[in-house]
């Protein structure tokens, strides 16, 4: 694969990609369009020829986009991780082209030791191809992995103390009405949310505009993480080998990123029984932009279900990983980087586990109940007509949040949030779950409160409609036709190519050596730029709370409930033990008894008290039957 030819061809398409408005998709990558022709030339291309050459170079554009997570690293990379990497210090990763053959080099420092960066199947005859930037590399490439915590801190001035301080008097009012019973921790808390994406992410977060700001923006995501109790990292990476998608396309323009980690780790964490899940949304935003929808709402969603499974106690059995992406809006980089350098090489790989699946969130919080308020790209349209149709069928009305699967691969993850939105997370009625398995049915099987739920049904919809039992809210299964494994054919995702610029296309088809080439995940979204105001304002200033406090495009009692699901589908899937739930259940009982009780002495003092006029009456007509005697 040349991959160097179609990088310097993605340069005509995606040079100054950032500044146009009109941007289709998610990732700021953006596809290449038919150009004007000029019909005073007499060599001008038919029709057919036109489009014989667009269709060859979005062909080429979707091979480039998916062959990114091959090409070999070039600049620095460190992994700050307190206590993941068992004692040591420093492990420096040296470039591949340099250690092919090198398993482990020991250092004479701080016990460090040397790892190839890049594991393959057969290191020998694997060929890693070279790759050209604007300006010749100067830069050293290696992965330097630490344990010292002192690195997370930064010299900038720190802006959030204020958010800080109230995040901390919430915590301390949960906690003590959860002492008195009166909320449950596990619950999604709205002032805790409102807090989060009316101001850090509500501010713009892009590389060109202020680099305090994102450091700022790191160091309160890493101590938000901190103080959930998750072991919780900073996975800094300086991506020069991308240079061509910025700006200057030269190494000293191209920003560092920072995807911000936390985990939880599971009874089966640290070996191969255990069944990782992913939890994430990236935290960058265009130039200028707050990002407010884009996606300060997916990162507050991801702090949200974080903080309720651990406050509200859970021991998952499956380990969990909360990620705040970077770079997301240049190509998808920071889950490039995150699904290579860190989920398979230090967490799958060591230890043999699986990945479960990833639930991905990209603008999740535009809610609109107005006719004519929803619409869809033409690819979009193109791409799943049957979607179109659901949508023109219910008056184009923006009132729902999409979840995008591919059938029988991410499937489960699909059902699974499904189930807890329309049932809020309560227990299955078994009634529904005990049919037959019959020959015209489907049967999928998942777990909700540590319980395998088997649901017959018949073949998938391509659109389903889940309504919830407790809201307005409504939630569309939306299926993606598409297959896992496509192998080098990576053109045979061009026509979906519009629907896959989002962190979630990085699971579905990272494309890395030696390794499977799909991940279960699935994007969950609002649609983004389809969707009332958001076609103008996605992408531009306007996506901001100040700018809400007049469109009101943002519903935070939406997101609220989209948390809740995705706490409960994370609670389910994890295999999770919570404290909350416990509590919970026991206080429902104790209730249930003291109305019980109360119930059964009520009862008898009405049946007392009715009993009364009746012993008098026979009373009465007994002395009058009794003759008087003096």
């Amino acid at each position: 694969m040349k991959i160097v030819i179609v990088l310097l061809v993605s340069l005509v398409v995606v040079s100054h990609c950032h500044q146009e408005k009109n941007v289709i998709g998610h990732a700021s990558l953006n596809m290449p369009v038919a150009t004007e022709i000029d019909v005073s030339n007499t060599t001008t291309q038919t029709s057919e020829e036109e489009k014989e050459n667009d269709r060859k170079l979005m062909e080429q554009w979707t091979r480039m986009f998916f062959s990114m997570g091959r090409i070999p690293q070039q600049g620095e990379q460190i992994l700050i991780f307190p206590g993941l990497f068992n004692g040591s210090t420093t492990v420096e990763v040296a470039r591949p082209r340099e250690l092919r053959n090198i398993e482990v080099v020991a250092t004479t420092d701080n016990n460090s030791a040397i790892l190839p960066a890049y594991f393959t199947d057969d290191q020998n005859s694997t060929e890693i191809p070279t790759v050209s930037t604007a300006t010749n590399s100067t830069v050293s490439s290696f992965i330097q992995l630490s344990n010292d915590s002192r690195l997370f801190f930064h010299d900038e001035e720190y802006h959030f103390e204020d958010v800080d301080s109230l995040d901390e008097d919430q915590r301390q009012r949960r906690r003590l009405r959860s002492a008195r019973n009166e909320m449950n921790l596990l619950n999604a808390d709205e002032e805790h949310i409102t807090t989060m994406i009316t101001t850090v992410f509500s501010t713009a977060r892009n590389f060109l505009n202020n680099e305090t700001i994102r450091a700022n923006v790191v160091q309160y995501l890493t101590q938000k993480m901190r103080s959930f109790g998750l072991v919780t990292g900073n996975q800094i990476f300086h991506p020069i080998e991308f240079a061509a998608l910025f700006p200057e396309g030269s190494e000293e323009d191209v920003p560092t990123g920072t995807n911000v980690i936390g985990i939880l780790p599971g009874e089966l964490w640290g070996t191969k029984e255990d069944e990782v899940l992913v939890i994430g949304a990236h935290w960058d935003t265009v130039p200028f932009s707050g990002g407010m929808d884009d996606n300060g709402s997916g990162v507050t969603a991801v702090l949200e279900v974080a903080r309720a499974m651990t406050e509200g106690g859970c021991r998952p059995k499956h380990s969990i990983i909360f990620v705040a992406f970077d770079l997301e809006e240049v190509g998808c980089l920071g889950s490039i980087f995150f699904v290579r350098d860190f989920l398979i090489q230090q967490i799958l790989q060591p230890y043999g586990g699986q990945l479960k699946g990833a639930y991905v969130l990209d603008t999740i919080m535009n809610y609109n109940e107005t006719q004519f308020s929803q619409t869809l790209s033409p690819e979009w349209q193109t791409a799943l007509p049957l979607f179109w149709e659901d949508i023109q069928a219910e008056n184009k009305t923006g009132d729902f949040l999409a979840i995008l699967y591919r059938k029988n691969v991410d499937a489960t993850l699909a059902d699974t949030l499904a189930y807890n939105w329309k049932n809020d997370g309560k227990p299955q009625n078994k009634k529904k779950t005990q049919k037959d398995n019959t020959a015209d049915r489907n049967p999928r099987t998942f777990r909700i409160d540590n319980r395998e739920i088997t649901i017959m049904k018949t073949a998938d919809k391509a659109v389903e409609t889940v309504k919830s039992s407790s809201s307005k809210y409504r939630l569309k299964k939306v299926r993606m036709d598409l297959e896992a494994e496509v192998g080098d054919q990576l053109e045979r995702l061009t026509a979906w190519i519009d629907l896959l610029r989002s962190d979630h296309s990085r699971f579905w088809y990272h494309n890395i050596e030696g390794y499977q080439q799909s991940f279960p995940a699935v994007l969950i979204t609002d649609t983004a730029p389809y969707r009332g105001i958001m076609q103008e304002c996605y992408h531009q200033e306007c996506d901001s709370s100040s700018a809400n406090d007049d469109s009101k495009f943002a519903d935070v009692r939406f997101l609220k409930k989209t948390c809740q699901a995705l706490i409960d589908s994370m609670v389910s899937l994890s295999e999770s033990k919570c404290l909350s739930q416990s509590q919970a259940a026991e206080t429902n009982k104790l209730r249930r008894r003291a109305n019980a009780k109360q119930s059964t002495s009520s009862g008898s003092h009405l049946f007392a008290s009715s009993l009364l006029p009746s012993l008098f009456a026979i009373t009465l007509a007994v002395i009058r039957f009794i003759p008087y005697s003096s």
